[in-house]
């Protein structure tokens, strides 16, 4: 297939059916197709019944053209306690030299793991290498992919003790698996009319097969295009980053005297916290990993949003925290007591913080708008005024005459503290990076 720029219809899905509108005109099909266009890991959770494989078995094969043996882009494994992907799919023997040769499965673009945690944890320790992307072999360090692009999807039913067949999975494998999707979860099912189109095929209650398709080509093309834009975040998108990252690293308790913190146990009697809802007690910072993957996957929202409709307004702000809550429901950044006390739906209790997250920034976002918007001037303004008199806006405090400061009738704002549950002084430093790169950039 020769190479075309990538349209949003070619990105239809043939078998699996869920347009609920998750975000910026997004549906949930569309959180799936992001992942594949920004080469981030994903995992799908749920139920049986839930449409978790029909719609990994749709991406692998009308994407990427399903088995490298057949002639695509992809591996399939079915996870199980004996499981051996390296003397199975990666190796074969030679008998003439009587000895296992590498395979051209390697070269592959997607590894699709149905059933990733019917494996025990130390048979799921070999998919460690497809979620970064290269294995070992006798010593040597082996790439996956084609052209720095591999994907990883991945299978699992978690949760309500129904699956007796079932293990844990390793925080450092869950931590490859960039974006889950917990198809269970009431925000991400299928719409009534999504239901009654289902029922209007053939009923067949297996993964209906998807044709044969391959446009791993366009597929590629969007992903360099996404990963050079992620060079080149807007500086509000810079911000919630940080928010994120150094904020929520926060503790009123701990950091003001110089000492590290025990999340989440230190939580329990913290005078910070006395009623068990505080947002530094409820998540914490994500790990460098997650925070890369963050501002890839708002990129690949973003692409994938114009693509379907290049006139729609995106917020900056939104597309972080969207992507954050997609991206760290799984990654063990939740407290487990809050999350047993929400019968561990890490999805459901993820939104609902991240919607906390939204609001507490929104209640600060005008001072870190006019201080960005001083950045471009080489300036930098922490301090700020809040004029009643016209309708609750803001001002820059040191711009006001002494008398009005010395009158004590206009208080000083000093938002960018540490002195809240998610901290602020983070942005002293970056406002003071923003105005050196600029400085650095027009030298």
């Amino acid at each position: 297939m020769n190479s075309v720029s990538l349209r949003y219809n070619d990105l239809d899905l043939p078998n699996y059916v869920n347009t609920r509108e998750v975000f910026a005109g997004l549906n949930v099909s569309d959180l799936a197709k992001a992942a594949v266009l920004g080469g981030l890991n994903f995992m799908l959770i749920g139920d049986t019944g839930t449409g978790k494989s029909q719609l990994a078995s749709d991406i692998y094969k009308y994407y990427f053209g399903g088995n490298k043996s057949d002639g695509g882009n992809g591996v399939f494994i079915r996870a199980h306690p004996e499981v051996d992907i390296y003397n199975e799919i990666f190796t074969e023997l030679n008998i003439e030299r009587a000895r296992r040769e590498m395979t051209n499965s390697l070269d592959s673009m997607v590894f699709f793991v149905d059933e990733l945690n019917r494996a025990p944890p130390v048979a799921q320790n070999q998919f460690f290498g497809l979620g970064d992307g290269k294995m070992d072999y006798k010593g040597k360090e082996i790439q996956l992919g084609k052209d720095d692009y591999h994907l990883l999807i991945a299978t699992a039913n978690i949760g309500n003790g129904e699956f007796a067949g079932t293990f844990e999975t390793d925080k450092a494998l869950l931590n490859r698996l960039h974006v889950a999707l917990d198809l269970e979860y009431g925000q991400f099912k299928p719409t009534y009319e999504d239901l009654q189109k289902i029922k209007e095929r053939i009923a067949n209650p297996n993964v209906i097969s998807a044709p044969v398709r391959d446009i791993s080509d366009r597929i590629l093309e969007a992903n360099k295009t996404i990963e050079m834009q992620t060079t080149n975040h807007d500086i509000e998108t810079l911000a919630v980053l940080n928010y994120l990252e150094h904020g929520l690293n926060n503790c009123q308790r701990y950091n003001l005297e110089g000492k590290d913190r025990v999340w989440p146990m230190a939580c329990q009697d913290c005078p910070h916290n006395q009623n068990g809802n505080s947002l530094c007690s409820l998540i914490k910072s994500p790990t460098t990993r997650t925070m890369e993957v963050i501002r890839k996957y708002a990129v690949a929202l973003k692409y994938l949003a114009l693509l379907k409709d290049p006139n729609i307004k995106l917020s900056p702000h939104e597309l972080v925290f969207k992507s954050f809550e997609l991206s760290g429901a799984y990654q063990h950044l939740l407290n487990p007591s809050s999350l047993r006390e929400n019968f561990n739906h890490n999805q459901k209790l993820m939104a609902e913080i991240v919607g906390q997250l939204q609001e507490d920034y929104t209640s600060v976002r005008d001072y870190i708008l006019a201080s960005l918007e001083m950045v471009k001037d080489g300036e930098k303004a922490t301090r700020f005024y809040s004029d009643h008199f016209a309708g609750g806006n803001i001002g820059l405090y040191d711009e006001l005459n002494e008398k009005v400061k010395k009158s004590g009738n206009v208080p000083l704002i000093e938002p960018y503290t540490n002195q809240r549950e998610v901290g602020l002084k983070w942005m002293n430093e970056f406002l003071e990076y923003q105005i050196n790169h600029n400085k650095n950039r027009s030298n």
